[in-house]
């Protein structure tokens, strides 16, 4: 007779042997994952739409997406990329951190090479901006991402005062030429003169321009909307050399600094002569900007492209489709911005986040991200949509030239001290505390050189 510690034992091995030998999921079933996104708040309300439209047709796939602020987001992706942790799986890049993360991000298209069975084949790489592809999705030979949010700065106008009759009449009796977005900075001070009730008491608003020259990273970016234009001119490319899209237009293609020299004094000068006809640009931020367009104070504003949902709470400018056209910046060349989404090298989950991320940039997924929440486009199949530009017309043709021929600010790991720096050159000069811009600009480029070189 079998004793019932006995039977316990046996049933006990069996049950081992079952779960040795049985599959860990049903046949045919895939294994349940979750994959952590990180995300910034500006991107996370797209992002998560397409988490869940994706786990509707994965659904082993869990993705958690969770909005962290920048100056959260970017310390913590330096930190998990360097413990290789993989606390994240996806996450939104900074295009100006590519060079800091690069060396944790996984190389999208050598894994694409590896799993070729992954690849979605209607993915079409060709199908973006090349500018896009590079800023978002590369730091130099290694594609640490896809592109994901498009954006450079424009001229928003108020189109409604471009087009009146009276007013047109009035700028070319005054200026010799008609009344229309400026194409140049220099055109820019004659229509923000215009424009100013101080200068003009015939003006339908106080001030011509509303700028934003604070003392933070705003600085930074806006003074090469001036310098680049200069920098890219075929006298700029014959002094600097082309444009290196990892080091920018702040560089000379030797990377050494550009900017203390006489195009980079011209620049700060058409700033200081515009600054006059501008509501306190020394203590404007976006949002105080955003705000005095929004309010009718101001024809224009250099401003990224978030600003036109925002402005229909504003019964001044609304509705805004009649009311606010949007223009290439003057110059030509405006600075750009966006991020990229790329997958942690230490993630455990590859495979289903580069699925994901994919699905996230496809050419459906870029068309949703604009359409519902103003994302900026990436791909010319969009920009090309009938459906996109029936809802967006000036897509085609005013934001496709601004990503092609947009100037970059420095993506190197050095990048965080070097703003500081300038901002707070630049800030000095144009509260008239350095008087000498040349040589505030020469010492300026010293130190930078100093930085690049570790001292």
């Amino acid at each position: 007779m079998i004793s019932q510690k006995g039977l316990l034992a046996g049933a006990m091995a069996l049950l081992m042997l079952i779960l040795l030998i049985a599959p860990a999921t049903p046949a045919g079933a895939q294994a349940p994952v979750k994959l952590n996104v990180w995300s910034s708040p500006d991107n996370a309300d797209a992002l998560t739409e397409l988490a869940r439209l994706f786990m509707e047709k994965n659904p082993n796939v869990t993705i958690e997406v969770s909005p962290i602020s920048w100056e959260v987001l970017y310390p913590q992706i330096l930190a998990d990329i360097r413990a290789k942790t993989g606390a994240f799986d996806v996450t939104t890049w900074d295009l100006m951190t590519a060079g800091s993360i690069a060396e944790g991000m996984l190389d999208l298209t050598k894994f694409g090479e590896e799993h070729p069975d992954l690849v979605d084949p209607n993915f079409d790489v060709k199908d973006f901006i090349p500018t896009a592809w590079h800023i978002y999705g590369m730091w130099q030979d290694k594609n640490i991402g896809y592109p994901f949010y498009g954006a450079t700065m424009f001229l928003f106008y108020r189109k409604d005062y471009f087009e009146d009759a009276a007013l047109k009449a009035a700028f070319k009796e005054k200026y010799g030429r008609e009344l229309a977005p400026p194409v140049t900075w220099e055109e820019a001070l004659e229509v923000a003169k215009f424009f100013t009730k101080s200068e003009n008491p015939a003006s339908p608003t106080e001030y011509g321009i509303t700028l934003m020259f604070p003392r933070t990273h705003t600085l930074f970016y806006m003074y090469i909307n001036w310098f680049a234009p200069l920098r890219r001119s075929e006298e700029g490319i014959k002094k600097f050399g082309e444009v290196n899209l990892d080091w920018g237009d702040l560089f000379t293609a030797d990377r050494k600094p550009a900017f203390n020299s006489p195009e980079g004094v011209k620049a700060l000068e058409m700033m200081e002569a515009l600054m006059k006809y501008s509501p306190d640009p020394l203590g404007s931020d976006y949002g105080e900007t955003f705000e005095a367009f929004g309010k009718g104070l101001a024809a224009m504003i250099p401003s990224w492209t978030a600003t036109l949902a925002g402005w229909a709470e504003f019964p001044e400018v609304s509705p805004v489709k009649e009311k606010v056209g949007v223009a290439i910046i003057p110059g030509g060349h405006p600075v750009s911005g966006g991020w990229g989404l790329g997958i942690n090298a230490a993630s455990k989950h590859k495979e289903e986040a580069f699925r994901f991320v994919q699905f996230a940039t496809s050419k459906e997924g870029d068309k949703l991200q604009w359409m519902k929440y103003r994302v900026g486009p990436t791909r010319y199949s969009v920009l090309q949509d009938p459906e996109v530009l029936a809802d967006s017309p000036w897509l085609g043709e005013v934001y496709a030239k601004s990503l092609e021929n947009a100037s970059h600010r420095p993506r190197i790991p050095e990048e965080p001290k070097l703003e500081d720096l300038m901002v707070g050159t630049l800030s000095e000069i144009l509260m008239g505390k350095k008087p000498d811009k040349a040589a505030a600009l020469e010492e300026l480029a010293a130190e930078w050189e100093k930085i690049l070189a570790g001292k």
